[in-house]
């Protein structure tokens, strides 16, 4: 999510102007709860002494949607449009976990000057939300890599370090390949070494954690990598698959990115460190075949690249305004 807003106020879309109130922070209890004070009062604030034309709004579950769905509302009493854009991929599930969730996400979807928007038609589908935009996540400027400069055996995950992000599987995974006499090694971002999952592991089992990584770092993995896996039970349209395909770096991934990697990537059905090392293994045996998937990368993000989504946007935004004069 901070990627796509990163990318908003990175690229604006052609005619506007971009600007962002962060209602989040990593750290204690406090400092999220007096972050959040600090965002709505500064968005209050704004709504009155210098109201903008649109507010884009990017929520997940839990208190990030209990954050968002008062900013909508601070913006409906304002009388502004509303872009809400929904990113978490198991969005649907909270909704039927959590009936006061879902019945206030139908309520404010239904107001005329809200806008919700998912990352890819299976997200819209799962939502249950028929008058859903569909406008996914940002992918580089195209920037193929010629294969031949890449390490099939390097395969790495960018994610952070929740269960449902599939580190363990993963892991599970070079281990099973490892042991079969393939010589992978698999690099982690946003996990320590010292992290419960990994610490009694190391470069000499073929796992590399690597903490928090800059932009240069990631960059570089990606330029270098052989494989890119997202084991995720859940995702609404990665970054990191839109990075990885927009370069020419091949995706594993579950059934969570089905209808994203077009011919640049391969889903795996289910969730067994087996059937992920069988796949792996398939196109490490087969090189003719991962130079295709290489190749096909940067076709399948074609309508993710700057231009195209601020395209995209430009005609949401302005749609938004025309329907809140009506």
């Amino acid at each position: 999510m901070q990627a796509t807003i990163h990318h908003h106020l990175k690229h604006p879309p052609k005619g506007w102007k971009t600007d962002s109130i962060n209602t989040h922070v990593d750290g204690s209890v406090l400092a999220k709860i007096n972050t959040w004070r600090h965002a709505k009062k500064e968005l209050s604030n704004r709504l009155k002494n210098n109201p903008p034309d649109v507010v884009h709004i990017h929520t997940a579950t839990n208190y990030s949607w209990w954050r968002k769905l008062r900013a909508v509302k601070m913006c409906i009493t304002a009388n502004i449009p509303i872009i809400l854009q929904v990113h978490a991929g198991n969005f649907h599930n909270f909704l039927q976990d959590k009936s006061s969730a879902a019945r206030d996400f139908t309520n404010i979807v239904s107001h005329k000057l809200v806008s919700p928007v998912a990352l890819t038609p299976r997200h819209k589908e799962e939502i249950g939300l028929s008058k859903m935009s569909v406008i996914g996540s940002p992918a580089p400027s195209i920037k193929q890599i010629d294969p031949s400069n890449r390490d099939r055996n390097m395969l790495i995950l960018l994610a952070r370090p929740s269960p449902i992000k599939g580190h363990r599987l993963a892991i599970a995974t070079v281990q099973n390949l490892r042991e079969r006499g393939h010589a992978v090694n698999l690099h982690l971002s946003g996990i320590s070494p010292s992290h419960q999952w990994v610490h009694k592991l190391g470069s000499e089992d073929g796992i590399h954690a690597r903490g928090w990584l800059s932009g240069n770092e990631k960059n570089q993995l990606l330029d270098k990598a052989g494989l890119l896996l997202i084991p995720s039970k859940y995702e609404g349209m990665p970054v990191s698959a839109m990075e990885a395909l927009s370069c020419g770096l091949p995706v594993i991934a579950s059934p969570a990115c089905d209808g994203i990697l077009g011919e640049g990537g391969i889903i795996v059905e289910q969730f067994d460190s087996n059937l992920w090392a069988d796949a792996i293994a398939e196109i490490l045996n087969d090189e003719e075949k991962w130079r295709e998937l290489s190749l096909a990368g940067p076709k399948a993000v074609v309508k993710q690249t700057p231009e195209e989504l601020g395209k995209q946007w430009a005609e949401l935004y302005d749609k938004s305004l025309k329907e809140a004069s009506i």
